[in-house]
C-alpha cells in the first residue's frame, strides 16, 4: 500500500472523517479526507522569466469553478530543498549513462545556496537506494559516479517514484520536496496501484521534474555518432542493491473496470504517458533529451524553476463532492501569465 503523506495532504484522510457507503456500481470504497490541497505554483510571463514578489491577495483559484479562500504558504525554511535524484538503470538505460556525466557536477545549482539534502535512487525491476539522503554533495556524486545496468526488462518508473514519495515522507524538516527523474518516457513493469499513486501525487507538495529519453532516437544518434559498438562503457561500480534499504510492498494492479470513469482517464494516462503524467500530477514539468547537451540544458532548466515557485494552499469545504476536481490558477493584474500548477486533484481514495 503506499504510504499516506500527513504534513502534505490534499485531502487528508483523518480518523475522525466519515466514510461513506462504497458506489455500489463500482465497488470502490471512498475515503473523504478534509485538510488542505497544496498547489505548487510556478508563474511566468510569456517569454518565460518568473514574476516574483506576487502576495497572497493576488491568486486566484478556484475548485470546479468556484474561488476558494487562498493561502501562500510561507515557511523559514521555503529555500531549502529536499531533493530525491532517481535514474533508471534497467531495459536500455545504460546507453545512456555517458550523458550523465555531468549531473553529479550539477547538483550543487540545482540545490542552491540554501540548505539541502540528496538522496539518489536508482531502478529497474524495482527501486534502490543508492544514496541516502546527505548534505554532503561528494556523497551524491559518488553514488552518482557507480551507477550500472541493473537489468534488461524492466523500468519501474512508477514504483521508484511511489519509493521515493515515501522517503520524502520520513523526512524530518519543512524543506521544499523535489523528485528530479531521468528515464524513459513510458512505465515498464511497475507494480503499484495507479489509481493510489494518482491519489497520492494529488495528496503531496513534492514537485516532479521528468527528464524523459526516447531509446529509440538516442540509440540512431549514437549509432551516427560511435558505430556498432556505441558510445563507451562506464566503468561498473558495486552491485546497486548492496545498498538497498528494505523494498517497499508491491500488489497487483487493481481491475481498471472497477474505477470511476474520470479516475480510470488519469490512471490510463500515467500508464500510457508515465514522464509527463507523473510531472503535470505534480505540478512540475517535463523535459527530453537525446544528446549530453541536451541533457545538460534541461538540467540547467530544472536549476532555474525548482525554487521558484509559490506553495499555495486552500481547504475545501466539508461538503466537498468525491472524484476528480478541476483547478484554475490566475493572477491579478498578469491576465497573460503562464500559469504552471496542477490542473486536478482527487477528493477521496479508492480502495
Amino acid at each position: 500500500m503506499i504510504a499516506t503523506f500527513a504534513a502534505a495532504l490534499l485531502v487528508a484522510l483523518s480518523a475522525q472523517a466519515q466514510q461513506p457507503p462504497p458506489p455500489e456500481e463500482t465497488g470502490v470504497t471512498l475515503h473523504v479526507r478534509s485538510d488542505l490541497v497544496f498547489l505548487p505554483t510556478r508563474i511566468e510571463t510569456k517569454k518565460g522569466d518568473t514574476i516574483y514578489g506576487l502576495t497572497q491577495d493576488q491568486f486566484i483559484v478556484e475548485d470546479d469553478g468556484v474561488r476558494q479562500n487562498v493561502l501562500l504558504e510561507d515557511s523559514p525554511d521555503s529555500g531549502s530543498l529536499s531533493l530525491a535524484i532517481v535514474v533508471q538503470c534497467g531495459r536500455s538505460a545504460s546507453d545512456e549513462f555517458y550523458k550523465l556525466k555531468g549531473l553529479g557536477s550539477m547538483i550543487e545549482e540545482i540545490a542552491g545556496g540554501a540548505p539541502h539534502e540528496v538522496a539518489v535512487v536508482v531502478y529497474g525491476e524495482r527501486p534502490y537506494l543508492l544514496s541516502d539522503f546527505s548534505r554532503s554533495s561528494d556523497t551524491a556524486q559518488l553514488a552518482l559516479s557507480r551507477l550500472k545496468s541493473c537489468g534488461d526488462y524492466h523500468a519501474a518508473t512508477i514504483d521508484a517514484v511511489e519509493y521515493s514519495l515515501n522517503l520524502l515522507q520520513h523526512r524530518q524538516n519543512r524543506y521544499r520536496r523535489a523528485i528530479l527523474l531521468i528515464g524513459e518516457e513510458r512505465d515498464h513493469g511497475s507494480k503499484a496501484k495507479l489509481h493510489e499513486v494518482v491519489a497520492e501525487l494529488g495528496a503531496t507538495n513534492t514537485v516532479i521534474y521528468s527528464i524523459a529519453f526516447s531509446p529509440t532516437k538516442s540509440q540512431f544518434v549514437s549509432g551516427l555518432r560511435y558505430g556498432a559498438d556505441g558510445p563507451p562503457k562506464p566503468k561498473a561500480p558495486r552491485d546497486a542493491g548492496s545498498d538497498r534499504q528494505q523494498d517497499p510492498e508491491y500488489t497487483d494492479h487493481p481491475p481498471l473496470f472497477e474505477l470511476p470513469p474520470l479516475l480510470l482517464l488519469a490512471v490510463n494516462a500515467l500508464r500510457e504517458n508515465t514522464a509527463a503524467e507523473l510531472a503535470s500530477l505534480s505540478g512540475g514539468e517535463r523535459m527530453s533529451f537525446v544528446s549530453q547537451k541536451g541533457l545538460e540544458q534541461a538540467l540547467q532548466r530544472v536549476a532555474n524553476h525548482v525554487h521558484n515557485y509559490y506553495l499555495l494552499s486552500f481547504q475545501p469545504p466539508s461538503t466537498t463532492k468525491i472524484g476528480l476536481h478541476t483547478l484554475r490558477v490566475t493572477v491579478a493584474g498578469y491576465p497573460d501569465a503562464n500559469v504552471q500548477t496542477r490542473k486536478s486533484y482527487w477528493s477521496g481514495i479508492p480502495h
